[in-house]
């Protein structure tokens, strides 16, 4: 019988089978590596946009800002003027008031009543004058009553001198608004 030593071959097949184990483990490592490249590639290109989006957003944010800076200067200056004109309009009222007020007063007064001081104090008056008679006082008392800007008269002193004139003083409340 004859003997073949198939060693040599199986070993030739060993070390082929190795060798395309190997092979095949390369081309795996070197796809992976290749694949992790691609992977790695479409990441950084989805955070390059992101981070583009964000700088974006950020320069967005800051023009509104500036837009919402100047709505607020605008409505402070909006405010400050609707205050300057509210005081225009209480210094037009204010102007005009004190007219009507000493234009009234001069029309009632009697020819025989005399008006030596006029004092105000926060819409409160305090008149002090000279009449010829009681009866010139009492009728000037009563035009101020029926007067329309002032309210609350009372007669705080009438004293008679000997010359026949009677000094008075009258304190009352005057109206600039009607």
């Amino acid at each position: 019988m004859i003997k073949i030593n198939l060693l040599p071959v199986r070993a030739a097949k060993k070390r082929e089978f190795g060798r395309q184990q190997l092979m095949l483990f390369g081309l795996l490592l070197i796809l992976g590596g290749i694949g992790n490249y691609f992977w790695y590639s479409s990441v950084e290109g989805q955070k390059d946009q992101l981070d583009q989006q964000i700088g974006r957003t950020h320069t967005e944010i800051a023009q509104l800002e500036k837009t919402i800076g100047e709505v607020k200067s605008i409505k402070e200056d909006k405010k400050a003027l609707e205050d300057k004109l509210k005081i225009l309009d209480s210094l037009k009222k204010g102007r005009t008031g004190p007219v009507k007020v000493m234009d009234e007063l001069a029309t009632i007064i009697p020819q025989k009543v005399w008006l030596i001081d006029y004092v105000e104090t926060a819409g409160g008056v305090a008149m002090k004058g000279q009449a010829t008679s009681y009866e010139d006082l009492s009728t000037f008392s009563k035009k101020l009553k029926a007067s329309r800007h002032f309210h609350d008269i009372v007669i705080k002193r009438a004293t008679q001198k000997a010359d026949g004139t009677v000094d008075w003083e009258i304190t009352c409340t005057a109206d600039y608004s009607a």
